[in-house]
């Protein structure tokens, strides 16, 4: 009983210290892209907003699933100094070899490709943001539960982009330096927070052994390539609706979705906190694991119900803040785009419980087949609804991914964990 009313009370600190970081998200681009949509317009944000899409494709290579693999061997050795050290140091290899890879690639696009290279600038100045989230070592707080500290980096991150954006965003010609502010932000806050973990661990620096370094890498391949769909699925969007449209639409619906995505967040965040206990838990079976949803989990599910209709009721003020009165149809697309968080918060168990379980294939099918459905619905709806077409394939799209996790939680016989009986 007493080990687990203190596996709540660090759940919930990990997740006010989340919920800290989700609402300065949510804060700053209130602040933010009003000033920057006045200085370089809307169009100006769509393309920045597409460049976006490509760029955090780029940092999701980079992250390489290790948000899960190697948070979950964090997780079942945290008081091992020796192991956590060595991981610690194959897992930033790696990412520094990734990204090396990705930065090769991306000189080839803006050299061949007519599209990159119109905006060479705007993508070689914003690939310092996929270095500095590659840094950024928010998989080893996750893992040694001590998400605060994600909190104070990324927070950092944030803080110092608004402030180079304030100051040096001025005109439309400008737009090339937002990505990269975004970068100098998550530079300092990366190479800031390896320093903390080395000293809050106590790690010693290790060399990191290239079998170690490759063996990383075949672990979290079906994990990367379950990022890279989800990524996708959440990022194409965009991109597909500025290839039948034009770039004021493209930014009209930017604002709507950036809201959207920072409401998501929420459940992700959830999951982020709930991952490293329920790894250790499903270790001890069935019987830990019901109660710990039933206190946890079911909570949570009503607040994100109840914040759902707080969300809806304040759409029209929320999108005000963004583009004024001149919204164009961002309002509705917001009050949509409500109920996504809501279908995102009813797949917190199933999927945890596949990553958990490490039924890293399962995870990987529902997405993949989730990101081939949301690109069919989007080349089918946007051509005859424009940005509402996007908004429902998002919201399907949400649905079939939802529907999918829970229907592998049944085939791998996982449900007994949220069902077997409480002793």
């Amino acid at each position: 009983m007493e080990e687990s009313r203190s596996r709540r009370s660090r759940i919930f600190s990990n997740f006010m210290a989340m919920g800290i970081l989700q609402g300065t998200n949510f804060l700053l681009p209130v602040l933010v892209m009003p000033f920057v949509i006045n200085r370089i317009g809307a169009d100006g944000y769509g393309i920045v907003a597409v460049a976006q899409v490509v760029l955090l494709i780029f940092c999701t290579v980079s992250d390489y699933g290790f948000n899960l693999t190697a948070t979950r061997a964090l997780a079942l050795h945290r008081d091992d100094a020796a192991k956590n050290a060595q991981l610690f140091f194959t897992v930033l290899a790696a990412k520094m070899i990734i990204c090396g890879v990705l930065f090769a690639l991306l000189l080839l696009l803006v050299t061949l490709v007519p599209f990159f290279k119109q905006h060479v600038q705007l993508y070689l100045f914003g690939f310092t943001w996929v270095l500095g989230q590659s840094l950024l070592v928010s998989w080893f707080f996750q893992g040694v539960e001590k998400m605060k500290y994600i909190t104070i980096y990324t927070l950092l991150a944030r803080l110092l982009f608004a402030a180079l954006v304030f100051a040096f965003i001025r005109q439309r010609s400008d737009n090339r330096f937002f990505i990269l502010f975004m970068g100098i932000g998550s530079l300092v806050a990366g190479i800031a927070s390896i320093f903390q973990a080395i000293r809050l661990c106590k790690l010693p620096v290790v060399r990191p052994l290239w079998s170690d370094i490759v063996h990383e890498l075949k672990e979290g391949w079906p994990v990367m390539l379950s990022n890279i769909s989800i990524n996708t699925f959440l990022s194409i969007n965009v991109f597909i609706l500025r290839l039948f449209t034009n770039d004021l639409v493209a930014g009209y619906y930017s604002v709507a979705e950036k809201i959207f995505l920072a409401t998501r967040q929420v459940p992700v965040m959830f999951s982020q906190v709930i991952y490293p206990p329920l790894c250790q838990l499903l270790q001890k079976g069935k019987e830990a694991t019901r109660p710990f949803f039933k206190s946890v989990y079911v909570p949570f599910l009503l607040l994100v119900l109840l914040a759902g209709v707080l969300l809806f009721s304040f759409s029209s003020f929320i999108v005000s803040f963004f583009l004024g009165a001149r919204s164009g149809n961002a309002v509705l697309l917001l009050r949509l785009f409500c109920l996504g968080p809501i279908i995102v918060c009813l797949h917190v168990p199933a999927s945890q419980l596949l990553m958990a379980a490490n039924y890293k294939k399962s995870y990987l099918r529902v997405l993949s087949w989730g990101t081939v459905l949301n690109v069919i619905c989007n080349l089918l709806l946007v051509q005859v609804w424009g940005s509402l077409g996007t908004t429902i394939s998002v919201l399907l799209t949400e649905l079939f991914i939802t529907a999918g996790f829970n229907r592998e939680m049944y085939r791998n016989k996982l449900a007994g964990y949220l069902s077997a009986p409480a002793h």
